[in-house]
């Protein structure tokens, strides 16, 4: 099914208004939220500006923006609800951080599909569609992120300072601290201070590298691919007119 002019330029444009909230989030928000109060404030706007934006332009069908929305609620009013439904069940914070983790990674799994869906679909190759490709690069790194969080939630020093020290058991400075590690493993940057000990969160940096190396050069073999594929449709119409 071909999609009309006017959604398709208003999915571009909500490509790129992602891509800036995504980046705001993890190289200011999350990094300044250890030592600026404010920035918590700044967090929770650009997860609910991410979210808006994901449900209301990227979701086109009823179930998938059913199923976005009711993530959303549960990230948004999960910590409250859940300690009451979770307390008499027996199931302290570290469940609830869990499942609220667990929800996050499928929300955020969720949007990285709909945007690559957008991204490496047919069509004309845009400055916003390479602003999503970047998008879904981030977003990979997030989604590792909330994976290292769950890891060392379970295995305390599975990801530790290679100084000797232990991580930060402060929600936000480790998630910041993750986030940082998961960007610097994407990229294989590498610098050194933090490295994963724990087999399976070893496992993870070596994939989400791999992943890094291998979706550049997918990417850019995918964009020419689109490129040149619209450009012989054009040419076809050019002579079906002549």
């Amino acid at each position: 099914m071909i999609t009309p002019v006017p959604l398709r330029k208003q999915v571009d444009w909500s490509l790129s208004a992602l891509l800036a909230v995504q980046a705001l989030t993890l190289f200011v928000a999350i990094p300044f939220g250890t030592t600026h109060p404010a920035a918590h404030l700044l967090l929770d706007a650009c997860h609910l500006i991410f979210a808006m934006i994901s449900v209301t332009v990227l979701a086109r069908r009823r179930l998938v923006r059913v199923g976005l929305l009711v993530a959303l609620l549960l990230l948004s009013a999960g910590p409250v609800i859940g300690q009451r439904l979770l307390d008499p069940l027996g199931i302290g914070a570290a469940g609830m951080h869990e499942v609220i983790a667990f929800t996050a990674f499928g929300f955020n799994a969720a949007v990285t599909m709909l945007v690559a869906r957008h991204v490496f679909g047919p069509g004309r190759v845009t400055t916003h569609r390479v602003r999503g490709a970047i998008l879904v690069y981030l977003n990979i790194a997030a989604l590792f992120a909330i994976l290292y969080g769950a890891i060392v939630m379970r295995f305390p020093g599975a990801i530790a300072l290679t100084t000797g020290g232990s991580l930060t058991t402060e929600p936000g400075g480790q998630t910041a601290a993750l986030t940082y590690f998961s960007l610097t493993t994407i990229t294989t940057t590498g610098f050194g201070d933090l490295a994963p000990v724990a087999p399976l969160a070893r496992s993870l940096a070596n994939l989400e590298s791999v992943i890094g190396q291998l979706f550049p050069a997918t990417l850019l073999a995918r964009i020419v691919a689109l490129h040149l594929a619209h450009q012989g449709d054009g040419r076809s119409e050019t002579l079906g007119g002549e």
